[in-house]
């Protein structure tokens, strides 16, 4: 009886959504399923919902990661063309590579640099003239600690913020691909979309590499980034071709340039994020 209350009392002629007469299954303003409780709320359905769901998630994300891994610039190319439905959603893709990395690499410090790093003729610290001892000192005093403890907690939290903040390279990268490739693109959003894929291959290589050298060594030394970085030029290169046109060796120039821009911000980030996790402390 109250299964048939609740079915009579919640069809209807409008969109549970928008408001607008139904002429048929969905509405035809928003999409929307009508609304059916005796179908939409039975134990059934809602199985073969998240059946529906699960099917669907891994065909797109192994189509997505498969795109992006053995078929540089295709996955960009898709989406500049209007081909989105079979591929998640490029942010949401690089999300997905960023919580990973968090989750596999917690302890890693690949995207800040260290208190002591900042003490060199580094690209920050020698733009803004910023006195990372002077700083130190005084955020030692402020909370009555040693010198160690304020670069501890400054390690502590930028271990964690370093790696969700990484997504503000990505619209200077693209400001940088715009002034590279605009002749053959002139839409800004093209340009995003090829740094959004490209960065999340870099996570995604970067979080595999720095897993099986952990295997080998506790440290991460600087020449470790040699073959990582090569293969992120090669395939950039290849993406460029795919993405943007170019003859070979103009592609070959762009892309070192493109390539020397996105070391050049992700160094000003590593940085930035440890001079402003000091500042705030």
């Amino acid at each position: 009886m109250m299964n048939d209350k609740v079915g009579i009392s919640s069809l209807s002629k409008n969109c549970k959504s928008c408001g607008s007469e139904l002429t048929g299954k969905y509405c035809s303003t928003c999409g929307e399923k009508k609304y059916n409780p005796l179908e939409d709320l039975s134990i059934i359905k809602f199985i073969e919902h998240s059946i529906d769901i699960l099917i669907h998630l891994d065909s797109k994300v192994f189509k997505t990661f498969k795109m992006l891994f053995f078929y540089p610039g295709m996955l960009t190319s898709s989406f500049i063309s209007g081909r989105r439905v079979s591929y998640m959603k490029p942010f949401q893709l690089f999300i997905l590579a960023g919580a990973l990395f968090y989750l596999l690499i917690p302890s890693s410090n690949a995207y800040f640099s260290t208190v002591e790093d900042l003490k060199g003729n580094d690209v920050l610290v020698s733009l803004v003239h910023y006195n990372v001892d002077n700083k130190i000192n005084e955020k030692a005093i402020q909370y009555h600690i040693s010198r160690e403890q304020v670069v501890k907690s400054v390690i502590e939290r930028t271990i964690h913020s370093s790696k969700l903040y990484l997504f503000t390279i990505l619209p200077f990268w693209a400001l940088f691909l715009f002034a590279l490739f605009h002749k053959s693109n002139q839409f800004y959003v093209s340009h995003l979309l090829f740094s959004l894929h490209c960065f999340t291959f870099f996570l995604l290589i970067h979080m595999l590499y720095l897993y099986v050298l952990s295997w080998f060594m506790n440290s991460e030394p600087l020449s470790y980034l040699i073959p990582l970085f090569i293969i992120f030029v090669i395939y950039v290169f290849l993406a460029v071709r795919k993405v943007y046109h170019p003859g070979i060796l103009a592609s070959l120039m762009k892309c070192m340039i493109a390539c020397s821009a996105f070391l050049f911000l992700l160094e000003l980030y590593r940085e930035s994020i440890t001079v402003l996790t000091l500042f705030i402390l």
